[in-house]
């Protein structure tokens, strides 16, 4: 695989800018449940989590990173190898912010100059994404491809209301192996399960989704969601790590080792202007530092933005509301640390997730300049 074309495909699509700078990148992941598929109308895995890999991240080449002050202000013990969430707080996302644990993690990162990285997605979005994006550009309309996106968090707003109806409509036309004769009861079907759930949407975004789902029928095909291996909604999730390596083919990458992610990179070998990339390498969380502080950090962000994707607008801002103490603290703490990591390299951040999940996020976190940038 040739990164620059990735590369290159994403930097003009998003915007790209500082993708050239010198960084060492530690990755860690959470929430990869390897494949998503449907079998006899269920979803393979038991909850739906947000998928994240990131970690920290400085300027410049590998150097030291000193975690014995860190381990000492936590109190972890001696006789634990390494630095894990479980070690900082458990629970879900409101419970993590209680704890003083996470207050001093989230300090000592920022006191230390170490910024965050990470790509998010939703396993639920990306699998329904492909239905808009089947459609939308077929029907040459300027005003849709503006509200393009805004489509295909409305059209997951909508199935989230009747998520198992939806697995279960997926299931019967192998989705994303619809048929020809297929094409046109699915999004009937669809138009169904939005008729039924139009008042979570404001009356002209369930108009205009209704209207797109319409025109669809007149297609000839639907691109992205027709033809493909049935029920297999997402193969693996090696491609987010290529993603990264790529856009910052400049940097250093540091992986904790995931012998499927691995040996799926090698079998698939990345180059560059005909040369083989090698800025990137898999180690021993409990030999590189900078592994262990990526664990807590993303496992925090995992659970934050499960958080969001299972929270409805109106809970969140209670919620938000509710905040006192300690997890106000680590709040704005959160808060803190994304903005100045945003406003390092605005390419540190990547979210394949519905746009009303990142108005939560901007809404929980209150970011100094009012809206957070997907």
């Amino acid at each position: 695989m040739d990164i620059d074309e990735l590369r290159d495909a994403e930097i003009q699509l998003h915007g790209l800018t500082k993708a050239d700078g010198v960084y060492t990148f530690y990755h860690d992941e959470t929430n990869n449940i390897r494949k998503l598929y449907i079998d006899d109308g269920r979803l393979n895995v038991a909850e739906l989590k947000v998928f994240v890999l990131g970690g920290i991240v400085h300027e410049g080449a590998p150097r030291p990173i000193e975690i014995q002050s860190l381990r000492e202000a936590m109190r972890i013990q001696k006789t634990a190898p390494e630095i894990k969430l479980e070690h900082v707080a458990k629970g879900n996302f409101l419970d993590v912010l209680r704890s003083r644990k996470l207050t001093t993690f989230l300090r000592w990162l920022i006191d230390n100059g170490l910024m965050i990285h990470y790509h998010e997605l939703d396993p639920f979005y990306w699998s329904v994404a492909d239905i808009i994006d089947s459609i939308v550009p077929e029907l040459g309309n300027p005003m849709l491809l503006q509200y393009h996106v805004l489509l295909k968090s409305d059209l997951v707003a909508v199935l989230r209301c009747e998520l198992a109806a939806t697995i279960q409509l997926f299931h019967d036309f192998g989705y994303p192996g619809l048929s020809p004769e297929g094409r046109r009861p699915f999004l009937d079907r669809l138009i169904e399960i939005l008729e039924r759930n139009s008042d979570v949407l404001r009356h002209f975004n369930a108009m205009m989704l209704k209207g797109v789902l319409q025109a669809g029928r007149a297609l000839e095909s639907l691109e992205f969601i027709e033809g493909y291996y049935p029920n297999l909604l997402i193969d693996e999730f090696s491609t987010f790590y290529q993603g990264r390596i790529a856009i910052f083919k400049n940097s250093t990458h540091i992986f904790d080792m995931e012998k499927v992610i691995h040996d799926r990179l090698l079998e698939t070998p990345l180059t560059s202007q005909g040369k083989p990339v090698a800025n990137f390498r898999f180690a021993d969380s409990k030999a590189e530092l900078g592994l262990q502080i990526s664990d807590v950090i993303v496992g925090v962000l995992g659970k934050m933005h499960t958080y969001f994707t299972n929270t409805g607008h109106e809970d969140v801002a209670a919620d938000r509301e509710a905040l006192a103490g300690t997890s106000l603290e680590n709040a704005k703490l959160l808060s803190d640390l994304i903005s100045a990591s945003h406003a390092a390299n605005v390419t540190f951040l990547h979210h394949v997730v519905s746009v009303h999940d990142i108005d939560k996020l901007d809404l929980f976190l209150r970011f100094p300049d009012g809206a957070h940038v997907a």
